[in-house]
């Protein structure tokens, strides 16, 4: 990718007080062996055939830039404080010890539910808030709205969100669904909605994709792309009335998703996540491999380790059919300082 050496210098600089707590070998066979072996540990890796990058590469599927205040000046982004988080302490009150937002809103499975697929490129900013937005518009509406919105349309036409496949800014996303509205769009090759994304899918063998290294599509410009839809471009736009990061706060993090639906979260990734398979997330060892974006819909416990419940973007095929579990409450490789949501404006039906 033409620019991505250019940000991962960047992305380098500012993470350059991020120290890897690597201790040993980090080929798949020493990281798969340390994690399996360890009588303590809360999770199982393996070899993920579905990830489109060999270990040399993993990197390219990090699309999360970091924090930029610059960039971020023309974004409406506002941070709920507690203050202002509807009565969040009453809402705490209320919170279950396991939560599930497929099982919360089951009129709006269709858009919760399926994992979607970045394909080779680094659009997890765009794929994840995508699809956020989709839950919470379908929720908001009481599932009358249950439509996939477009990560094609955010990735390729948000240009000052950062750079399609090579990274982006997750506020940048929410301020575009404020300012200009994003259409509808599927997954690939589906021809449902105005734009579906049009980059390949790997599928279950990542391995075919592993020389292929996709340029940003290029933005079909206040039109549908797919030529099989009929519905209009501009009444097919949707918006969000209000966009917002959340506190560094579990319960508050909690409370958002258990009265509005799934949230936009960034996390930093490690070598290990390469091979995570199963159980609950913690980091064991490797380097830093960048920034990514993906969707938390719920939470619980197992054995007494708390976790967030998370859907990624690399195809069911990957971890728990493409869900992972995470550590909760301890700001877990950052998986709790950089959260983002927004509430839809609902259509008119």
């Amino acid at each position: 990718m033409k620019k991505m050496l250019m940000f991962a210098v960047c992305f380098l600089a500012v993470l350059s007080v991020v120290v890897a707590k690597d201790s040993g070998g980090n080929g798949a066979a020493s990281i798969v062996n340390s994690v399996n072996s360890d009588p303590a540990s809360t999770w199982k890796a393996g070899h993920n055939n579905a990830i489109p990058v060999d270990q040399a590469n993993f990197g390219r599927l990090m699309g999360l830039l970091p924090r930029n205040r610059n960039a971020f000046k023309f974004a409406p982004i506002k941070y709920r404080a507690s203050a202002n988080n509807n009565n969040v302490n009453a809402i705490t009150d209320e919170l279950p010890e396991r939560f599930d937002a497929r099982e919360r809103w089951p009129m709006c499975n269709s858009v919760i539910a399926p994992i979607k697929d970045q394909s080779n490129c680094g659009s997890c900013w765009a794929v994840s808030a995508a699809s956020v937005f989709s839950d919470r518009l379908c929720i908001a509406s009481g599932g009358a709205v249950a439509k996939n919105l477009s990560a094609e349309h955010l990735n390729n036409c948000c240009y000052r969100c950062g750079h399609g496949c090579d990274g982006g800014f997750p506020e940048g996303a929410w301020a575009f669904f404020a300012r200009h509205g994003i259409v509808t769009g599927g997954a690939y090759g589906s021809n449902e909605g105005c734009q579906p994304y049009s980059i390949y899918s790997c599928g279950r063998n990542g391995k075919r994709c592993i020389d292929k290294d996709p340029d940003t599509p290029e933005c079909a410009v206040k039109t549908c792309s797919n030529s099989k839809y009929t519905g209009d471009y501009r009444a097919d736009l949707h918006y969000v009335k209000e966009a917002y990061s959340l506190p560094n706060s579990e319960e508050e993090i909690m409370a958002e998703i258990y009265k509005h639906g799934p949230v936009q979260a960034g996390f930093y990734v490690y070598t290990d996540f390469m091979y995570y398979k199963s159980g609950i997330y913690r980091y064991t060892r490797g380097e830093i491999e960048g920034g990514h974006a993906i969707k938390i819909i719920g939470w619980g416990a197992e054995n007494g380790t708390k976790y967030w419940l998370c859907a990624n973007s690399w195809t069911e095929y990957w971890g728990e059919k493409g869900l992972f579990r995470i550590i909760r409450g301890q700001d877990e490789c950052d998986i709790e300082g950089r959260v983002l949501a927004g509430l839809p404006r609902v259509p008119v039906q």
